[in-house]
């Protein structure tokens, strides 16, 4: 078999996967409703579910006011972001039911540390979507809980070959399913009708797996890559906490928003902001990784530092 005939059996299996629980069907029917309202959909959420939506709803509001109510965060990021969340919400409910030794926390810690530096490269660039980099960020890996869930013969060959041959996730699964997670997790997104945009981004997010086609004006996927990449040179520490990191990030922010400020108007009004786009986020990302280093290893020397007298 080809590696083409593979793909598109991957492909047609997960397109008849049933991947929304029956009690769910009709949220997704309204969420994709231009008729509908969010009151009709939060009277048909599980009382789970409603609480897995608003751990991850303050999640994306970096505790800026702790969200208690479904209704407030409607108000509050309104309802096109609770969209957004709520899809990711679905998903995250359905596969960690299914994977008993699943980690929801960590898995939302590893993505909202991923959220808070892709979060501070799009103010440093003064990206307008900066909040679908968290949608983004949260999702970017729900192809590998598909692959342990639904090709679980797979997923064990996968792990195994990751271990063997010291290789990276996307090499493994691709050696064995014909194609990556990344590529997995967009097609299940295009299910739910997740925006094309959010679904390339995941699609594209690891380096070492795709490169993003030429003249690719989807900023929302460079920036999220870019935070992929970022994370991945860091051995960041089990107790740091992800809205610590991005206020930790906050002096840098600011600084690269006031230096950049001038050089963007300047060359927006010359070339465009796709024609400065790669350099400006070259540019961040190094900043951002010049920062992570000094503050890691100020907090290293300060946890290592005993006080004689204690």
């Amino acid at each position: 078999m080809t590696t083409e005939e593979t793909i598109e059996r991957i492909e047609s299996k997960i397109s008849k996967l049933p991947l929304i629980d029956t009690e769910v069907v009709d949220i997704i029917t309204l969420l994709n409703s231009p008729a509908s309202n969010f009151d009709q959909i939060v009277e048909k959420l599980s009382p789970s579910l409603a609480a897995r939506f608003l751990n991850i709803a303050n999640s994306a509001h970096y505790g800026k006011r702790e969200v208690r109510s479904i209704n407030y965060a409607v108000k509050l990021l309104g309802y096109g972001k609770m969209k957004d969340i709520l899809i990711t919400s679905i998903l995250m409910d359905h596969f960690t039911r299914r994977l008993k030794q699943f980690n929801f926390d960590r898995f939302l810690k590893q993505a909202q540390v991923c959220a808070a530096v892709a979060k501070a490269l799009g103010e440093i660039m003064n990206f307008n979507q900066s909040d679908d980099l968290f949608t983004v960020a949260t999702l970017q890996n729900i192809g590998k809980l598909v692959i342990a869930v639904y090709f679980k013969a797979e997923h064990e060959q996968i792990v195994a070959m990751k271990k063997a041959q010291n290789l990276p996730s996307c090499e493994a699964e691709k050696m064995i399913l014909g194609i990556s997670h990344a590529k997995i997790g967009a097609l299940v997104l295009q299910r739910f009708n997740v925006p094309q945009e959010i679904c390339d981004a995941v699609r594209f997010h690891d380096s070492r797996d795709t490169l993003v086609p030429q003249n690719n004006e989807n900023y929302l996927q460079h920036i999220a890559r870019q935070a992929t990449q970022i994370v991945g040179q860091f051995s960041l520490p089990k107790d740091i906490e992800p809205m610590d990191l991005y206020h930790m990030l906050r002096a840098t922010i600011e600084e690269g928003k006031k230096n950049y400020r001038e050089q963007i108007q300047a060359q927006l009004r010359s070339s465009g902001y796709s024609e400065i786009f790669s350099s400006l986020l070259k540019q961040a990302g190094d900043l951002l990784i010049h920062d992570l280093k000094d503050h890691l290893r100020a907090r290293a020397t300060a946890v290592q530092t005993v006080d004689p007298e204690t």
